[in-house]
């Protein structure tokens, strides 16, 4: 009898091991980007942290993008930014967001260097953009594109204490990839009856609508963000050129239309006189958007992205440079 439960016991504590060591090396678990708290814009990833994580390298420089180092030699600058869309999270590698790869062809379009930088974070509001820019200024920018989604029209900041609390905002990793395992992934979306979607990608997404639900993802606010005439208002006021980009929902490419929180950013840019970008003019195809996600690019996604943002940007920087 002792010995049965002996040989339990070392099965148990093996197949404990290898999925320990399968979680850490194959999939990056203990390996998570980081978060920081920020007073102006609640949160951003850690400044300065290169982590593996399910096969994707996720770097950011000491202003916590994800782009290399600023310098102050960059004579060509770009600031792209936005959420999770721009931002990529843990399953976009580095190299193949639509800023790196807009850096590169700009680079080779202009023969010159130019940085695209991307600020950005997961769940950010335009109000957590303007705030980060009011804080870091502008980088000597030549354009300036928002990359926004519907629900961005009432994603209002609420500088509520998320980091190191929600888990898609962890500030620490974790000392064990199981009890990673069970308390990011396995607890909260199997006990907790919480969407994949919401723990993993959108830490402040309420709902996620269909095709049928006009609203689409809703985040809560009671009023139009505030951050979209602030971008447009620090982009005038030091003679930057500004743009929005309106990216669809899967929901809103189903319906061929824009939801009502889309048309409220639509007609704000028509009264604002800002130029707007409808990405669904043209949309990418559904394989472009990962699976079982209603907003966020794959790899060719992403790509998607940097072929429609490249000859607007190539237009404005060969007019001004």
């Amino acid at each position: 009898m002792l010995s049965t439960i002996r040989k339990v016991f070392l099965s148990i504590l093996f197949l404990a091991v290898c999925v320990e060591l399968i979680l850490r090396f194959g999939y990056g678990f203990c390996s998570a980007p980081l978060y920081v708290k920020d007073a102006d814009y609640e949160y951003i990833y850690a400044p300065n942290q290169t982590v593996k994580r399910f096969g994707n390298t996720i770097k950011t420089n000491s202003l916590s993008m994800r782009s290399l180092e600023v310098s102050d030699k960059d004579s060509v600058v770009v600031l792209l930014i936005g959420d999770s869309v721009v931002n990529g999270g843990s399953l976009t590698d580095n190299d193949d967001l639509a800023s790196t790869l807009l850096e590169a062809r700009l680079s080779d379009a202009l023969g010159k260097s130019v940085r695209v930088l991307n600020i950005s974070a997961g769940s950010w509001g335009p109000d957590n953009s303007a705030a980060y820019l009011r804080k870091h200024g502008f980088f000597n920018a030549s354009i300036m594109c928002l990359v926004a989604s519907s629900h961005d029209a009432f994603d209002l900041m609420t500088h509520a204490d998320q980091v190191g609390i929600d888990p898609n905002l962890p500030d620490k990793q974790f000392k064990i990839a199981l009890v990673e395992l069970w308390s990011r992934y396995l607890y909260p979306i199997y006990f907790k009856d919480i969407k994949f979607n919401h723990v993993y990608y959108a830490p402040k997404i309420d709902s996620v609508g269909t095709a049928e639900d006009q609203r689409g993802i809703w985040k809560g606010g009671d009023h139009f963000n505030p951050g979209f005439g602030e971008l447009a208002d620090m982009a005038r006021n030091n003679e930057i050129p500004f743009f929005i980009y309106l990216h669809p929902e899967k929901s809103e490419i189903e319906a061929g239309q824009y939801n009502e929180q889309g048309l409220d950013i639509i007609e704000f840019a028509r009264q604002d006189s800002i130029r707007l970008i409808r990405e669904l003019d043209q949309p990418p195809p559904l394989s472009y958007y990962r699976e079982k996600d209603v907003i966020h690019y794959n790899r060719d996604g992403q790509k998607f992205l940097a072929d429609r943002l490249f000859p607007i940007f190539e237009a404005y920087l060969k007019e001004r440079n």
